[in-house]
């Protein structure tokens, strides 16, 4: 890693707020409330803001349980639970109109989760279709859907483009066999080459994939052979995050042990 040191790494090596969220988790304070929020909706619709909007949409739900997750999320099996959900999204996307007003552009929209793919084909075309309904989208826009490589195939993704969506990003976090069984997540590379070849022919414009270093099992020859396929993989664009065991906090993280935890210093090897 240019520029970066192994003694800046060490220095730095601090707990933080999740970078992943925006405003960071220690910008929501109790002195920001409802009505705030509401004077900053109106405030955007009275000054006649032409900047696009950027919406991002949390889907919390997942089928299987991944070790590691300090995601908000609901591990079901029980697809009908979708239903409840979109008619809550249909009221919040309301109450939002009430103060921003109707037909404003956005040119950036990412489905998160959980797993986004839990959604039906009909229940992803309904979310979209609420959207289009209510905001405007920008011709050329980044729109974007995090995938769960055990939940889509080849059919999957060509709806996902017709839906719009020009951007995919596949949830790997780690090749290795007995990494992904320590986590719970077992996914062979083959399944995610053929869905990233597939995605490369419905020419989506850019795919992405996430990792996590400092997962159980993992260690810096291990993650130097995932690092390997990922080069074979020839994604867009990588993510790459440092994962926080926090049992007391996070439940899901109580099964795995401390024990097979990667050493500061292996973590320090993987990351630079």
């Amino acid at each position: 890693m240019p520029g970066v040191t192994t003694e800046m790494l060490q220095k730095y090596d601090v707990s933080g707020p999740r970078y992943t969220s925006y405003p960071t988790a220690d910008r929501f304070v109790e002195a920001f409330t409802e009505e705030s929020y509401k004077l900053a909706l109106e405030q955007r619709r009275v000054a006649g803001a032409t900047l696009p909007l950027s919406i991002y949409v949390h889907i919390p739900f997942c089928e299987s349980l991944c070790f590691f997750c300090a995601c908000n999320k609901i591990v079901t099996k029980h697809h009908e639970r979708s239903v409840e959900y979109l008619r809550y999204l249909n009221r919040e996307i309301d109450l939002h109109i009430e103060h921003l007003g109707a037909g404003q552009t956005i040119s950036q929209l990412h489905l998160g989760g959980g797993s986004p793919t839990f959604f039906s084909d009909d229940e992803l075309s309904e979310l979209m279709t609420m959207l289009k309904r209510n905001f405007v989208f920008a011709p050329n826009g980044e729109y974007s859907i995090e995938v769960d490589p055990r939940t889509v195939n080849e059919a999957r993704l060509q709806h996902l483009s017709e839906l719009g969506f020009n951007r995919l990003s596949f949830g790997v976090q780690d090749f290795d066999p007995e990494v992904q069984k320590a986590v719970h997540r077992i996914q062979p590379a083959e399944q995610v080459f053929s869905l990233v070849e597939a995605a490369r022919r419905l020419k989506f414009e850019s795919v992405n994939v996430d990792l996590i270093y400092g997962l159980p099992m993992q260690t810096p020859e291990s993650f130097t052979r995932t690092l390997a396929q990922v080069v074979e993989l020839r994604p867009n664009r990588i993510a790459l995050y440092g994962y926080a065991h926090l049992p007391e906090r996070f439940k899901p993280q109580r099964r795995i042990s401390e024990y097979e935890l990667p050493a500061a210093q292996d973590k320090i090897t993987m990351l630079s």
